[in-house]
């Protein structure tokens, strides 16, 4: 295998720029999502959430019907 000398990376000033936004961008989603944390529990009862949680799985809880049990 052939050796390489190691190569150099240059920061840039946009790159610094780039980083602050990108970090003030996710300390405000974290501090909204800190505020929507707290109102999870009043929002969601157990029956809603197991609700929404079968609807995302695309469960369907009820029975399929048994042929000895339909109409004739």
């Amino acid at each position: 295998m052939l050796r390489r000398k190691p190569t150099r990376i240059e920061l840039k000033m946009s790159d610094l720029e780039e980083y602050e936004t990108v970090k003030k961008e996710r300390e405000a989603a974290a501090k909204t999502s800190k505020v929507d944390l707290n109102l999870t529990p009043e929002m969601f009862t157990a029956k809603n959430r197991m609700e929404i949680i079968h609807a995302r799985i695309g469960y369907d809880p009820k029975p399929l019907p048994q042929p000895s049990t339909l109409p004739h």
